[in-house]
């Protein structure tokens, strides 16, 4: 029996078809690519080598099939998901299948623009829990923002409700469109206490809202807001709802029917560890001829009759796709969704509770950090904001990796730097983080 045989590897291993003998070597360390190893000490974190994850949960498996993880301790998935060898196979594969029978033969076309495509879409909507129809591919969660604010019709004086965690990319637009149609942003301010999101939402609401954009989880601090509660009182005032989902899909698993929302975007390029220029976004079925298309030119799903200078769209969220675009990167964003969904929610959301709780606990022993991300794990997710006394977030940023080859994010308007813990990330992981962040107070 071959060795990789999937009768001899634990389901997760199975899934991934990766064989955990043949898992990559640590290269050679170099100026550039040497290890994150934690400094003498380590034991203080030696608490963090215990784990309650599954037995089906193969983490050495998981990371040998994300090559990136031997070179750095990767703690910024928030930003960019590491990409997992399958996902940039298939790209390769697909590429090297252009070069050599060209993007138009039939054959090609079919699997791009047609068949993988579609099946994409198809896997997008499972992962909603929503109908294929509802689902336009799109590159990131900023298409799916623009989409929906400059498909409605927008008079001065309406109302659109924003939170103050919004990403710039969730922002910028909905000021722009302030400026230029004479709409008034009303905002949301976000706490850690649930509660107190929903009575400030409510009050907000009022006859001139038409729109309230939401953050499922805030790219800040990470908190996981009331979301289901929050779209429930926006759909007994008639006001629509748009989720920016960026932070949400590929932590935890996401139903937009249970959610109640109009809109939901998301990308691929983060948790679900796609590659970038990938993304998602949701319409309910009963918006989708109701926004209008922003932007038209040809697509593979609606018609043009030259003679009777005509055109028909699609009855589909796929109204809202146009033109060229690089077909292979969806085909990999397939892989990639594969990928994810063969660890299985779950697993997931239990690794990533526990290296939470493990993490914040290990913060509390550092000293002088101040948490600014939820302390109850039922409002926190992976990611996970701190500041640090004495010192600006991008310098610590820079110091972490020059240091430790740690990768980070910082949030400038904090001053404060994010660390992003996903599935793959190890305990070994978490001890190098904290032991540099000890080191860095405590020089």
């Amino acid at each position: 029996m071959d060795k990789c045989s999937t009768e001899r590897r634990p389901l997760v291993a199975a899934q991934l078809c990766v064989c955990p003998e043949n898992r990559p070597a640590r290269p050679a360390d170099d100026d550039f690519y040497s290890f994150a190893v934690a400094p003498s000490g380590m034991d203080e974190w030696s608490v963090l080598s215990e784990t309650t994850v599954t037995a089906s949960f193969d983490l050495d498996t998981i990371r040998a099939a994300i090559p990136a993880l031997a070179r750095c301790v990767y703690l910024n998935t928030g930003t960019f998901g590491p990409l997992p060898t399958a996902v940039a196979n298939e790209i390769r594969r697909v590429y090297d299948r252009i070069e050599q029978q060209g993007t138009f033969a039939p054959p090609v076309f079919y699997e791009l623009e047609v068949a993988g495509f579609e099946a994409v879409r198809r896997q997008v909507a499972a992962l909603l829990h929503a109908d294929p129809a509802e689902i336009a591919l799109t590159r990131n969660v900023t298409d799916g923002i623009n989409i929906v604010l400059h498909g409605l019709d927008w008079r001065p004086g309406d109302q659109v409700i924003l939170t103050d965690h919004e990403h710039p990319s969730g922002t910028v637009p909905w000021l722009a469109l302030a400026e230029r149609a004479g709409v008034e942003l009303r905002w949301l301010e976000l706490t850690n206490d649930p509660d107190a999101i929903v009575e400030r939402f409510e009050a907000l609401l009022g006859p001139r809202v038409r729109l309230a954009q939401l953050s499922h989880v805030s790219c800040l601090t990470g908190l996981r807001l009331p979301v289901e509660r929050l779209c429930r009182l926006a759909q007994e005032a008639g006001v629509l709802t748009l989720v920016d989902g960026a932070h949400a899909e590929g932590q935890f698993a996401v139903d937009v029917s249970a959610l109640g929302c109009d809109f939901y975007a998301a990308c691929g390029h983060k948790w679900l560890l796609g590659p970038q220029g990938v993304g998602m976004l949701y319409v309910r079925r009963e918006h989708v001829e109701r926004l209008r298309p922003a932007w038209l030119g040809w697509d593979v799903h609606q018609t043009f009759d030259r003679a009777a200078r005509a055109y028909t769209l699609p009855p589909t969220a796929a109204r809202f796709e146009q033109s060229t675009r690089a077909w292979p990167l969806y085909l990999a964003f397939g892989k990639a969704i594969e990928f994810v969904q063969g660890v299985g929610w779950e697993a997931i959301e239990a690794r990533v509770r526990d290296l939470r709780r493990r993490f914040v606990a290990g913060l509390s022993a550092v000293g002088e950090v101040e948490l600014l991300s939820p302390t109850e794990s039922s409002l926190g997710t992976g990611l996970v904001t701190v500041r640090v006394a004495g010192w600006p977030c991008e310098a610590l940023q820079a110091r972490l990796w020059e240091r430790h080859r740690i990768v980070t994010n910082v949030i400038r308007e904090f001053n404060a730097l994010r660390f992003s813990l996903a599935f793959f990330t190890s305990e070994e992981d978490l001890a190098a983080a904290l032991q540099a962040l000890a080191e860095a107070v405590r020089p």
